[in-house]
């Protein structure tokens, strides 16, 4: 099989070492940048992460990218994802290309799921699946197996993804087909871990106990309303996930709930040195469920309207909407009130 993965970051390059690991040749792309600097990965096959074979190549080249996988793995930034898809348009046969998205989040200022921006923009649903789950790069490089999900619009490709990136000693996939629960579900856990690293930056790390319970309640509510299994909430997206995002120090959205209460700022430039804001996929997640919290319930009477404070706590502390001083309090606050949805 050859793998094409778009995407040159740390869980991109992550794939990549286990793509090689399996003997497949890799093809790894990345945008050329304007200032002409390239990753490291291209020039040493090495990051701070991995060292791969000469079995994996890398191009500027999109279109070289997009003919050459049997399987093509996204894995950047979700908000990047439809001008990605701008440009993926303009491959001829694109859309007969068979796709993995590997990376989690909802399109902020639509509130589409990821796989959703794939179809918007031509891709066929049975050549769509995604791969999502918990485990950090430098956990996975030091031994330490984890258990991750494959969900697909077809279970034949889900399952051909599953028997094709199984990997011992890496990680063990498994299938779901409600890709609805799925998709929200990974996504969501990002704006919980913003949640926990708050409950933690400020000394309230009792907490996180209770905002298990209350998150599962929460999100299994949202996503039953918006048409998936809320026991997808139980699952490995969102359930599965939470001892890598709300209790691993790797977690870029616990580190930033952390800072921006021990630092009390939510300024990007004072909190560079220690994170790259951007990266963090929980703050415009949060955004993205809370509108569609919003749409779903203008259409519907107040009884089945879908209530989702601990996301909305987050989104208000992230927006400035409450003092950072009396953000561990307000989350507190919000935890109690889901616990009793």
């Amino acid at each position: 099989m050859k793998i094409s993965i778009l995407g040159i970051g740390r869980w991109a390059s992550c794939i990549a070492f286990c793509m090689d690991k399996k003997k497949f040749n890799v093809l790894m792309w990345e945008r050329e940048h304007s200032d002409g600097r390239e990753s490291p990965l291209f020039s040493t096959h090495k990051n701070d992460y991995v060292e791969l074979s000469n079995r994996v190549n890398f191009t500027h080249d999109l279109g070289k990218a997009i003919n050459y996988g049997d399987v093509i793995i996204i894995s950047i930034l979700s908000q990047q994802l439809d001008n990605l898809m701008q440009q993926v348009k303009q491959v001829k046969g694109y859309e007969k290309k068979h796709y993995c998205i590997a990376m989690k989040g909802v399109e902020a200022s639509s509130g589409r799921r990821l796989s959703e921006i794939l179809i918007d923009n031509g891709v066929k649903t049975c050549n769509i699946a995604v791969w999502v789950g918990p485990g950090h790069v430098k956990s996975f490089l030091s031994g330490q197996p984890t258990n991750m999900l494959i969900s697909a619009y077809n279970n034949i490709y889900a399952n051909r993804l599953i028997e094709s990136f199984t990997s011992a000693n890496f990680v063990d996939l498994s299938h779901s087909d409600d890709i609805i629960g799925t998709e929200f579900g990974s996504a969501a856990k990002n704006v919980i871990g913003i949640a926990a690293g708050i409950l933690e930056g400020s000394g309230y790390e009792q907490k996180k106990g209770p905002l298990m319970p209350a998150s599962v309640k929460e999100i299994g509510n949202f996503i039953d309303a918006l048409g998936g299994d809320p026991n997808s909430a139980t699952g490995l997206a969102f359930l599965g996930d939470f001892q890598a995002t709300l209790f691993d120090k790797q977690s870029k959205n616990l580190t930033y709930g952390r800072l921006i209460v021990e630092k009390n700022t939510l300024d990007e430039k004072k909190l560079k040195p220690f994170i790259d804001v951007s990266s963090v996929e929980g703050i415009k997640t949060a955004e993205a469920l809370l509108k569609l919290k919003n749409q779903y319930n203008s259409r519907v009477n107040l009884e089945r309207a879908v209530h989702m404070p601990i996301t909305s706590a987050v989104d208000d502390i992230v927006k400035g909407r409450v003092k950072l001083k009396e953000a561990g309090d307000y989350i507190s606050e919000k935890i109690t009130d889901a616990l009793h949805l």
